[in-house]
């Protein structure tokens, strides 16, 4: 990994760096959570993994699936 060299000039500027970091960390946190527990749903025994497809999840070989639309049975 390369490591960047940031210069600022002002206290303005470094503050829109750490502005711009910030956001990016959050998004970075964000796909973390959602990859975890995506890949959680692998760790599940086999009757859950199979209540999870029949419930909408998507299928063991594409975890980066959206869900599909709601069942009927799901509440708003």
């Amino acid at each position: 990994m390369a490591a960047y060299d940031i210069q600022v000039r002002s206290i303005e500027e470094a503050e829109q760096h750490i502005a711009s970091l910030t956001v990016r960390m959050e998004e970075l946190e964000r796909i973390a959570r959602d990859h975890e527990a995506r890949f959680d749903t692998l760790q599940t025994s086999w009757w859950r993994r199979a209540w999870f497809r029949i419930d909408g999840w998507p299928g063991i070989r594409n975890l980066n699936a959206d869900r599909r639309s709601r069942r009927p049975w799901h509440r708003s």
